[in-house]
């Protein structure tokens, strides 16, 4: 999940555990721009990666493009479902029934938020499809981020999310494993969304939200991640 600033408010849960870790082998390489590709392989893509899943169909391509980036999660029940509300923006949390099972036999959901209200927050739907695709790679991060835990192990890791020092730890360590995955173009796009839509919503003279204050930083800057990526052989 992905909580930005005070405007947007992620409420973080815990996610599922898969088998099947990938190899680097299987890793698809980094593209700057995915909006072409993500047409051109739909098909296949539909063919192959809608397995269990439940996804709405004004965001199809996007979700079975980034699944391609994560093969074990072929198999995995994830339901894909849009609501309204004042604040956040995308969340993913495993169904209440299914904490204590298997891996296998989990199933999870990922809410894609809209925004109402009197100020136009930034939203999804608004976002270019490589930042959404972007941001959901840090989704499904989240998910393999805790292939190797217990139920009980999993509603542990949700006690810790009441600290600070811990989330941003968490969602750091998240970002990083999207920009392994391949997606370190698509997070800097939906970054750069972000940024532009909520610096528009400041009033004269308000403190940039976006400026790294301190030494800890829960999100990845623009230029982390281009710090990262610059010193990745996967993005030469």
């Amino acid at each position: 999940m992905r909580t930005i600033y005070p405007a947007i408010k992620i409420i973080s849960t815990v996610f599922l555990f898969c088998n099947s870790p990938i190899t680097f082998s299987q890793k698809r390489k980094p593209e700057k721009d995915i909006a072409q590709a993500m047409n051109n392989e739909y098909p296949l893509l539909k063919e192959k990666n809608s397995i269990n899943k439940k996804i709405p169909g004004q965001y199809e391509k996007q979700v079975l493009y980034a699944l391609s980036y994560f093969p074990e999660l072929v198999q995995t029940k994830i339901r894909f479902k849009i609501k309204k509300s004042k604040g956040g923006i995308i969340a993913t949390r495993p169904t209440v029934g299914s904490i204590l099972r298997r891996s296998s036999k989990r199933s999870y959901i990922v809410i894609i938020n809209d925004s109402i209200g009197g100020r136009r927050l930034p939203t999804f739907s608004n976002s270019g499809v490589n930042g959404q695709v972007g941001i959901l790679g840090h989704e499904f991060c989240h998910i393999i981020y805790f292939q190797n835990k217990t139920g009980f192990g999993l509603m542990g890791i949700a006690l810790g999310h009441v600290s600070r020092k811990y989330m941003d730890h968490f969602e750091n360590k998240t970002d990083s494993m999207d920009i392994e995955r391949g997606l370190g173009y698509q997070l800097i796009d939906w970054n750069l969304y972000l940024e532009k839509g909520f610096r528009a919503l400041l009033p004269p003279g308000a403190p940039n939200p976006f400026e790294k204050t301190g030494t800890r930083e829960r999100y990845m800057s623009v230029d982390h991640i281009r710090r990262v990526m610059a010193k990745s052989s996967f993005y030469q």
